[in-house]
Order: structure tokens, then sequence, then C-alpha cells
């Protein structure tokens, strides 16, 4: 009766195509390697332009937690003596 059911609902089921994976060719010349991405070096200028909320993510970034309830100035000195 549940088979009835499921082709009534969901139509007979396909048979299941056996699929072959071909295998990778084995690669002549290693492939190069990434350049390391920049680093933006962190100055007081940079920093006063963050908004509270990026300050205390880029405060997390150095391993400090800062409260926002603080002044800007103090959190930017804050997050400025943590990344040196």
């Amino acid at each position: 009766m549940f088979t009835w059911l499921k082709e009534l609902f969901f139509g007979k089921p396909e048979p299941v195509k056996e699929v072959k994976v071909a295998s990778k060719p084995a690669a002549s010349k290693p492939a190069p390697k990434k350049a390391e991405p920049k680093v933006a070096k962190v100055t007081k200028a940079s920093l006063s332009k963050l908004t509270k909320a990026q300050l205390e993510s880029k405060g997390r970034e150095f391993g400090i937690e800062v409260d926002k309830r603080k002044k800007k100035d103090d959190i930017v000195a804050e997050v400025l003596k943590a990344s040196k």
C-alpha cells in the first residue's frame, strides 16, 4: 500500500546510473605560490576613520576587548597600543 502511495505522489523511482570519475592527470609544473595579502599598517589616522563598532572588531583582531562606552579617542589609542 505504501509503495502505491509513493508512486502516486512521487512517481516511479528512476534507476541509479553509475558515473565514472576520471582521475586527474599528473601536473607537470607545480602550482605557483600565492602572494601573501598586503597588510595595511595601523595608524592613528586610519583608526580615526573607523566607527566604534569597527574599532571594537579591530581590537578583537589584536586580542583585546574594548569598551564602546569610552570616547572614540581613548578606543583609538587602546587599539593602536595593542597593534604594536
